[in-house]
């Protein structure tokens, strides 16, 4: 059976088990303390076997309410309680307003060391979050004390998400801006608004109006029209089908921009597929 990272458990977010990009038996599944909840996701076929762990582990934990996700098809199921109507994740104190129902529930953990360190840079800064989804490294920005934040992505519903997280937090919105915008077809928009300080490119690997392998080129060819000779770029890429060099590479063969830096992942997600590079004008 799965074992557990379930020390020091508390109300914020911790990935307790993470499957995918192991061997073995249990590779397509992951597990999240969610506060109280317990939330399990399958990426392949539902684990029976799992579940009834789960609920005789809940028994002995924080948690009261265990969710199950069958991702492929979004089936979403309470397995002991309801399904909450209101919850977030908590991160440092940051709160995240979560939809289970989504495909995707409105944070993703694994970019937490990223968050942590736009918070560390952003103070009296001019941002740019590009493929902003909910706006996490808004609300880090934010925190950190940024100038000026402008989130676009072409989720109109996640940048109205994105709006709610920055009040839940309490959060002041005056310089802080939501383009509900495909960004492939914005660049004059951008560019009218640059120079930016800091510049973040977190782009979903594929979907319907954006593939990575092709399209995130599109963005690095125009970075140096949208910096300064002071700007940070931090780009990620979420694939197993693409190394650091890749992301490396595409920034530095295609703009005036190198590489200073690796922004390592949250440890339980050593085996994740998340890159996160910081680049300087160079």
């Amino acid at each position: 059976m799965i074992k557990l990272n379930d020390k020091n458990l508390s109300e914020e977010f911790k990935r307790i088990y993470h499957g995918r990009g192991l061997e073995g038996e249990y590779k397509s599944v992951t597990i999240d303390s969610i506060d109280n909840i317990l939330f399990v996701q399958f990426f392949e076929d539902e684990k029976e076997e799992i579940i009834e762990y789960l609920k005789e582990y809940i028994k002995i934990s924080r948690h009261n309410i265990l969710l199950s996700k069958h991702r492929p098809s979004n089936i979403l199921k309470a397995i002991v309680g309801e399904v909450p109507k209101d919850a977030v994740a908590i991160e440092n104190g940051i709160k995240f307003k979560l939809n289970f129902y989504n495909q995707n529930i409105g944070y993703f953990g694994d970019t937490k060391n990223v968050r942590m360190y736009v918070e560390s840079i952003a103070k009296g800064k001019k941002v740019l979050n590009l493929f902003s989804y909910t706006c996490g490294f808004s609300l880090y920005a934010k925190r950190g004390g940024a100038n000026k934040i402008i989130n676009m992505d072409m989720s109109k519903n996640a940048i109205s998400i994105g709006m709610k997280n920055h009040s839940i937090n309490g959060f002041d919105m005056k310089n802080i801006l939501f383009w509900p915008h495909n960004i492939l077809k914005s660049f004059s928009k951008i560019k009218k608004n640059a120079s930016y300080d800091v510049i973040i490119i977190d782009p979903p690997t594929y979907q319907t109006n954006f593939i990575a392998k092709n399209d995130y080129l599109k963005i690095i060819k125009r970075l140096d029209s949208f910096s300064n000779t002071k700007t940070t770029l931090i780009a990620c890429l979420n694939s197993p089908d693409y190394d650091d060099k890749f992301l490396k590479d595409l920034v530095e063969k295609n703009s005036s921009f190198k590489c200073v830096e690796k922004i390592e992942n949250p440890s339980e997600y050593k085996n994740g597929s998340l890159k996160s590079l910081v680049f300087s004008f160079d």
